[in-house]
């Protein structure tokens, strides 16, 4: 009995210790990005993604068959970078604000769905009571 016990104490502190390994590598890379600039301001995201740029594209030309390489798209440069978030989050925002615009609509078309079914289920109640 004790060493089922035991067994089962091993287990749950090898899950813990695992979670724990887990949670600190996560908060690691998420406090490392924080401090290089990834969460602040736009401007330094951008010198980031410069800095990436810079160390990642000559491992990408000296490691990675020409084969390979030639069917991949090129890496986009920092400007490319920059116009696609802005226009990509442009996006974001204007679809979200359609969304939140057109709410109320939803939200009437939504309950006047919800009552016609409502109506039909209690005729059809009503009509099956009045059959027996």
């Amino acid at each position: 009995m004790n060493s089922v016990r035991l067994v089962n104490l091993q287990k749950i502190i090898i899950n813990n210790s695992w979670f724990v390994v887990k949670a600190t590598l996560a908060s690691g890379i998420v406090n490392y990005s924080i401090q290089q600039g990834l969460w602040s301001k736009s401007e330094d995201s951008v010198q980031l993604y410069g800095k990436l740029y810079n160390y990642v594209t000559p491992y990408i030309k000296e490691n990675i068959p020409k084969e390979a390489l030639n069917k991949l798209p090129p890496m986009l440069s920092v400007s490319e970078c920059s116009n696609f978030i802005k226009s990509t989050w442009n996006k974001g925002v204007i679809a979200s604000m359609k969304f939140l615009s057109e709410t109320p609509t939803y939200m009437s078309n939504g309950i006047q769905s919800l009552s016609n079914t409502m109506g039909q289920y209690i005729e059809q109640q009503s009509a099956a009571e009045k059959s027996q």
